[in-house]
C-alpha cells in the first residue's frame, strides 16, 4: 500500500477570470448524443467508439468485470466493507460499494493466474465517489510481481459524485512491468486516517489504444504570455495547442487580442470556451450554468472559432454531473483536472477528459515517459509563463518541456486533432 501513497490534493482553486492557482500535475438534460444499451457479455470486443450522453453505460472494449456474479469471481478484500449494491448501478443490476468508515483503504484485488493482457489495451471503469468529497481512485497493475507494477491515480473533484466514468491512466512506474502477463489487479481509494471512504464500482472494461501515445497542451485563460511564449516556442516546431478563452478577458490588459486568437487559429490551434464565472459552476442552478456554458460558446461561434468552440474547460477544474450533462449537449470534448493520461485512442469519458498541470517539469517528464512507454494521452495545462513568483512556470522550464516532448516517440495533437482524426 505504501506505493501509492497519500491522497492529499492541494491548491484546488482552478483558473477563472485571470485569477488562481490551480492544483499540481502530480496530483439531469437531455442530451443530443447517440446512445446504446450496454454490453454484458465478457470477451465481446468492439473497437468502434459510440457517443454516449453521462447517463449511458459504456459500450466499447472487452469486459473485464460487471460485478453481477461477484461472489463467486474470486476478489479478495484490500480493506473496509466490500458489498454488492442493486439499488445505485451504472450497468446491469448491480454495482460493487467498498467503504470504511475509519478511512485509511476501501478496494478489492483479484490475481490472474493466467495472465491477463494489456499490451494494446487501457483499463476503464465506472466510479462513484461520495467520500472522501475530494479524492483519488487508485489501481495497482502488478505484472508480474509488486516489484514490476504500474500505478494509476485519478483525481475526483467533490461536486462529481455521480457516475462517471474514468480511465485508469498510468501515474507510476516500478520495475519492468510485463503487460502480457498481468498478474494481480488492485482497485480502491484511500484516505487519511478517519476519513470516511464511501465509493461505488461498476463495469470494469480494456479498451483499445493505438501504437503510439499523444501529447496535447493546453493553455488556460488567454494570457498574454500564451501568445508571446507558448504560441513562438510552439511554432518552431510546427506544433498547435488550445487556448481556454475566457470571453470578458480577450483585448483587456494582460489578455491576448482577437487578431492573436485569428493568427493562432489560422496556426492550427483551438480556440476554447472557458465560461466567465467567480464560483465554479456546480455552484449555480442548471439554469444557470446552461446560459453560462451557452453564452462562452456563442461568443467563440460569432468571432470566427466554431472549430474550437467544440471544446470545453472547466473553470476551477470543477464539474458536477449536472455540469458534464450540460456540456454534452454543447460541447464534442471536456477537459479538467484528473491527475493522469487517458486512452489514446478516444477517452473513456469525452467530456470529462483528464489533464496534468505543466508547472512542475520534472513531474511532467516523469508523466510523459510513461505514457510514452505505454501510448497513452496526456494532456498538459500550463496559465502564465514569466519569470518570478507570480508565474507558474519560468520561460526557460517551458522551453525544457518542449525539449522533452520533442524527443518523444508521440504524437502533438490539438483538441480536434482528437475528434477529428
Amino acid at each position: 500500500m505504501a506505493t501509492l501513497g497519500a491522497v492529499g490534493i492541494t491548491g484546488l482553486a482552478g483558473c477563472s477570470g485571470g485569477t488562481g492557482s490551480t492544483p499540481t500535475t502530480n496530483e439531469s438534460s437531455s442530451s443530443n448524443t447517440t446512445t446504446s444499451q450496454p454490453t454484458t457479455t465478457a470477451g465481446n470486443e468492439t473497437t468502434t467508439a459510440t457517443e454516449e450522453s453521462q447517463d449511458q453505460a459504456f459500450t466499447r472494449g472487452e469486459l473485464v468485470e460487471d460485478f453481477e456474479s461477484f461472489e463467486d469471481s474470486n476478489w479478495g478484500t484490500i480493506g473496509g466493507t466490500v458489498e454488492t449494491d442493486t439499488d445505485e448501478v451504472y450497468a446491469g443490476s448491480q454495482s460493487l460499494h467498498m467503504s470504511n468508515e475509519n478511512g485509511n483503504v476501501a478496494g478489492i484485488f483479484k490475481a490472474f493466474p493466467d495472465g491477463l493482457d494489456l499490451t494494446k489495451h487501457d483499463l476503464s471503469i465506472a466510479v462513484k465517489l461520495d467520500k472522501p468529497v475530494r479524492g483519488k481512485f487508485a489501481a495497482e497493475i502488478i505484472a508480474p510481481a509488486r516489484s514490476d507494477m504500474l500505478t494509476s491515480k485519478r483525481f475526483i473533484p467533490k461536486e462529481l459524485n455521480g457516475w462517471t466514468r474514468i480511465d485508469l491512466g498510468y501515474t507510476g512506474k516500478k520495475g519492468e512491468p510485463v503487460l502480457k502477463a498481468v498478474q494481480e489487479l488492485r482497485l480502491m481509494v484511500q484516505s487519511e486516517e478517519g476519513t470516511p471512504i464511501d465509493v461505488r464500482i461498476d463495469d470494469l472494461r480494456k479498451i483499445p489504444k493505438p501504437k503510439k501515445g499523444k501529447v496535447m497542451l493546453q493553455f488556460d485563460d488567454a494570457v498574454t504570455s500564451q501568445y508571446e511564449v507558448a504560441f513562438k516556442e510552439m511554432q518552431k516546431r510546427g506544433w498547435g495547442g488550445g487556448i481556454a478563452i475566457i470571453p470578458d478577458a480577450i483585448n483587456s490588459e494582460g489578455n491576448i487580442t482577437t487578431g492573436q486568437m485569428r493568427e493562432m487559429r489560422d496556426a492550427g490551434w483551438d480556440m476554447m470556451a472557458h465560461p466567465q464565472v467567480p464560483n465554479p459552476l456546480p455552484s449555480y442552478s442548471e439554469a444557470k450554468q446552461r446560459q453560462m456554458i451557452q453564452q462562452a460558446k456563442k461568443y467563440l461561434e460569432l468571432k470566427g472559432f466554431p472549430k474550437g468552440a467544440r471544446h470545453f474547460v472547466a473553470p476551477y477544474n470543477r464539474v458536477s454531473k449536472t455540469t458534464l450533462d450540460i456540456v454534452s449537449e454543447f460541447h464534442e470534448t471536456g477537459f479538467m483536472f484528473g491527475a493522469c493520461p487517458n486512452n489514446a485512442q478516444q477517452p473513456s469519458n469525452m467530456h470529462a477528459i483528464s489533464r496534468v498541470m505543466g508547472k512542475d517539469p520534472r513531474g511532467t517528464r516523469r508523466i510523459l515517459n510513461i505514457a510514452e512507454a505505454y501510448n497513452q494521452l496526456v494532456v498538459v495545462q500550463f496559465h502564465d509563463i514569466g519569470e518570478g513568483d507570480d508565474y507558474e512556470i519560468s520561460p526557460e522550464d517551458f522551453k525544457g518541456v518542449l525539449d522533452h516532448i520533442e524527443k518523444k516517440d508521440m504524437d502533438v495533437i490539438t483538441p480536434s486533432d482528437l475528434i477529428d482524426g
